[in-house]
């Protein structure tokens, strides 16, 4: 039961991201530098979640509220970590996509 929850929070939070990604373009990283930090900065937020929730749980008595205050933490953690994987892959594709950058114009005589 455990793995088939983990599995439909990944979906949920993929297809959040995916949406986020698609809604919000203007938030989108403008280089491939700052999509690779925001990756960088994502594997950081998701090292820091194990730290930050015994912090917060351990003075939570209360079973559901710990289990709510444990999902707002690791959701939006999740989300962030899929979203920057997300516009590191579109970055790298819009690269890739095969249109001229400029340089000199390739003359129709060959």
């Amino acid at each position: 039961m455990n793995e088939v929850f983990l599995l439909a929070m990944f979906l949920g939070l993929g297809a959040i991201a995916v949406w986020l990604h698609v809604r919000y373009p203007g938030r989108r990283p403008g280089s491939l530098l700052r999509a690779a930090a925001h990756v960088v900065f994502s594997f950081i937020g998701f090292g820091l979640v194990p730290g930050a929730l015994s912090l917060v749980l351990t003075h939570l008595s209360p079973s559901l509220l710990r289990v709510y205050v444990g999902l707002g933490i690791v959701m939006p953690a999740v989300t962030y970590w899929l979203l920057s994987w997300i516009w590191l892959l579109a970055r790298i594709i819009s690269m890739l996509d095969g249109t001229p950058r400029g340089g000199l114009p390739a003359s129709n005589e060959s």
